[in-house]
């Protein structure tokens, strides 16, 4: 999670691409806290870290899952390598396009190496503002981030690529699936509030292979029915999110249920 973790939760200071301090307040035991500073990784904390990513991997595919995502969006560790936004080192891991590239590409490598490639993939935000990351520039960082998926040969990637404000808030810059897509030929799946409607006219651009849903999960567990027959989805109670109970999180009623009731 890099500076995006409190040391409630594990005791020491967080770590990030450079010192700094996320914005707005971290979940922990004992409720919100604001964030505190992160120190800039060591050359020892990067070796460590990726040593964790490639163990995190082999214990989920020996405890029976068929790959992993890595996470490179929403602000966390990965991304705040990548864009300059949070990144502000000046040694092999900083400054150009192809040092701030360099952490992923070691996450990347590690993970392949421990479980295979074949069942690797990688999500990114590219085009929104996310717990204090963004890029000043990011078509040509994540062009870039394409060929050398392409090179690695990464099976597929999501995309958090927002077409309209998010429900964050957030308002999103130029997409860059376009500028990625003729440079990578795995397969492409955009997210990030999606529906039925808006859905569709993206996978009619021709440029994703699929559109994946996350929150709209929660609140529709037949979220899938309800796309196939156009019905209208049920939105989420954001008072419950994260708050560790059944409550918003498995009370919510089928189409048919709600219509019975």
């Amino acid at each position: 999670m890099g500076r995006l973790v409190h040391p409630d939760l594990g005791g020491r200071q967080p770590v990030s691409s450079s010192t700094t301090t996320a914005p707005d307040y971290a979940h922990t035991y004992e409720g919100k806290k604001p964030y505190v500073a992160a120190r800039a990784a060591t050359f020892e904390d990067i070796r460590r870290i990726i040593g964790d990513y490639a163990s995190a991997a082999r214990n989920a595919v020996a405890a029976g899952f068929d790959g992993v995502q890595i996470h490179g969006a929403n602000g966390y560790l990965v991304d705040q390598f990548l864009r300059n936004g949070a990144n502000f080192r000046t040694d092999q891991y900083g400054c150009s396009i192809e040092n701030r590239l360099r952490f992923m590409t070691e996450v990347l490598e590690a993970v392949g190496k421990a479980i295979g490639m074949d069942r690797v993939g990688i999500r990114f935000s590219p085009n929104v503002y996310t717990q204090g990351v963004e890029d000043s520039d990011p078509i040509p960082l994540f062009a870039a981030l394409a060929k050398r998926l392409e090179e690695l040969k990464v099976p597929w990637i999501e995309l958090r690529e927002a077409h309209r404000p998010t429900s964050a808030g957030a308002v999103p810059t130029e997409p860059v699936s376009p500028f990625m897509r003729p440079l990578y030929s795995g397969k492409i799946l955009l997210n990030s509030d999606y529906d039925g409607p808006s859905a569709r006219e993206r996978m009619a651009e021709g440029i994703a292979d699929g559109i994946s849903f996350g929150r709209p999960f929660i609140s529709n567990p037949d979220l899938v029915h309800r796309l196939a027959v156009s019905a209208p989805l049920s939105p989420g109670d954001v008072g419950t999110f994260y708050s560790g109970g059944a409550e918003g999180y498995v009370d919510y009623p089928t189409l048919d249920e709600a219509e019975a009731a």
